[in-house]
Formats: structure tokens, sequence, C-alpha cells
């Protein structure tokens, strides 16, 4: 049997990435960088659009980054705690109302999330971004399964674009 090895820089950047998530989870938030969003607050408030995604219209944040809910089996909020926020950071916003904007009417608000950290919610449910989404319109979170549920991006009016959500294009 023929093993094949991975390229020394392949295996650098992956060792690369595991350090970065394992002092992430250390320090409690999650990385920082390209594709990433800090970890710190947004000088002002921060406006959420309806933009056009990979999947269909849905709610992005800064940067035209994609939002996401975390659900259960019957549509019910799961937690993202621990390692969770290592690949699904939560929006970080500042205290106060965020602004809607194109589109969106999905009510908006803000948490304490401890620490000082106040994070985004839709329809009272806190949103977090997916490290996966590397540019503007990516939705490569949709529809994954991990962390006790299943991660859907919102639709502007904040359902989760869902099975049987009107916005799907997928119809699953």
């Amino acid at each position: 049997m023929r093993r094949s090895r991975a390229k020394p820089e392949h295996a650098a950047l992956v060792l690369g990435a595991v350090a970065v998530a394992a002092l992430a989870v250390a320090c409690g938030s999650a990385p920082s960088g390209p594709g990433t969003p800090a970890a710190t607050p947004p000088a002002g408030r921060i406006t959420i659009d309806g933009s056009p995604s990979s999947v269909g219209t849905v709610l992005t944040g800064p940067g035209g980054r994609t939002l996401y809910v975390l659900l259960d089996g019957q549509g019910k909020e799961v937690a993202c705690s621990g390692g969770c926020r290592t690949l699904w950071p939560p929006v970080i916003a500042v205290p106060g109302s965020p602004r809607a904007g194109s589109g969106v009417t999905a009510p908006l608000s803000t948490v304490a999330a401890g620490g000082g950290t106040v994070v985004l919610t839709v329809s009272g449910v806190p949103v977090h971004y997916y490290v996966g989404d590397t540019a503007r319109g990516d939705a490569n979170g949709e529809g994954v399964s991990s962390y006790g549920g299943t991660w859907y991006a919102l639709q502007p009016d904040g359902r989760p674009l869902q099975p049987g959500s009107e916005g799907n294009p997928y119809g699953y």
C-alpha cells in the first residue's frame, strides 16, 4: 500500500491553524486575521444588510459576512460554547440598537455576553460568523451540522434559511 505524505508547507499551515485555534480557545476569543472578524467591538453601531450570497439573500454584517444561527432538530436555539466560538465567532457589537440596512425587517438588538463583550442578536438569538466564509457573499456554513445542531444563514426577515424556507434555493 502506498502512503502519501503531506507536503512540508501544508503541514506547517495545518500546525499553524491548530496553534491559533488552541490559543483562541485558551484566551476565550476567536482568531483575527484575513477572513475572520476582529474580536474587538466596532467603533460605532454596526449595520446589518440583506445581501446576495451563494445560497440566496441573507443577513450580513460588516464586510458582507453572512450571519448564522445554530438550531437543533426542532428549530430551537443551541448555545455555541467552548471551541465552537473558534469556528463560529459571535458577531461583536456595541451596546444599543444595530442599524437595519437594505431590506432588513428582522428585529435587531444586542446582549451582554460576559467579560464586557456585547453581541448582536437577531429575533432575540445571538448570531455568528463562520471562519470558512472568506469573501463577501460566501455562505459556506449553511447547513453545517456541528456543536449539537445545524447552522443556518438568516434571511432578511430573521428566519433561518432551512428546510421549508421560501428563499432556500436547494429545497432541503
